[in-house]
């Protein structure tokens, strides 16, 4: 039997991507992650969360778990949410990692839900799907899967571990503190207004969330701009690492 663990970091921010983590692993390996520590990534320390991150990295090459993320840049969200909604995005994405980790074999397809209704999640998720049932395998689609299944656990720390060393780089490359990226953290309210000075709000910001647009109006007494469509890459398209 196997486990697929799916879950997100980043969905609230401002500022950085949204990050999708996914985590096969064999159900036998699976208090391998328990005696490790391994579980919601909100509840563990930034340092546990990078120990964990090498851990299970490292077993991964051992033990022929596989992983897979995709980091969904701000121009890619806003481009998705024009066309639909930040939910439907989080099913594209959802659905194209279990795509990918699809085994052979019987197993469970554990997602931590981004709808305000779990089962919503789960069968749009199954939409996306094309050939969803598959052989020997069921779904369990629920809010606060990181604390109920290790696999999506796994899957919280790699998606917050990659969000966090995102937002570390682009600090390092503009030379302003970002913070958490969330609307909330006094870093990143600061930040805001020194990345909108230009003609268009810098790229790392969600243009189209209100924090954005309400500092943009402040600044420039007019909506900010949309996004415009990127010539190289289809709607919603996305970065994928294994």
């Amino acid at each position: 039997m196997w486990r697929i663990g799916i879950d997100e970091a980043g969905r609230g921010p401002v500022i950085g991507p949204l990050v999708v983590g996914a985590l096969c692993i064999p159900e036998t390996d699976l208090p391998m992650l328990h005696d490790a520590g391994v579980t919601d990534s909100k509840l563990l320390s930034k340092s546990k969360r990078v120990e964990l991150d090498a851990w299970i990295r490292e077993q991964a090459e051992i033990r022929k778990w596989v992983i897979a993320l995709h980091i969904s840049k701000p121009a890619e969200i806003d481009r998705a949410m024009a066309l639909t909604n930040l939910n439907d995005h989080e099913v594209t994405l959802f659905a194209s990692l279990a795509r990918k980790l699809r085994i052979e074999g019987r197993g469970i397809l554990q997602l931590d839900a981004c709808d305000t209704d779990a089962g919503r999640f789960g069968n749009n998720v199954a939409s996306r799907l094309p050939d969803w049932p598959w052989d020997g395998w069921s779904m369990d689609s629920r809010h606060g899967a990181d604390l109920h299944f290790l696999a999506v656990a796994g899957a919280s720390i790699l998606a917050k571990v990659a969000r966090d060393r995102a937002l570390e780089s682009l600090a390092t490359e503009i030379g302003i503190e970002v913070g958490s990226g969330y609307p909330s953290d006094p870093k990143t309210i600061a930040a805001v207004p020194q990345l909108i000075q230009g003609t268009e709000p810098h790229d790392c910001l969600r243009w189209g969330w209100a924090t954005v647009k309400d500092a943009w109006g402040r600044v420039h007494n007019s909506p900010p701009p949309q996004r415009p469509d990127d010539p190289n890459s289809p709607p919603n398209a996305q970065r994928t690492l294994f």
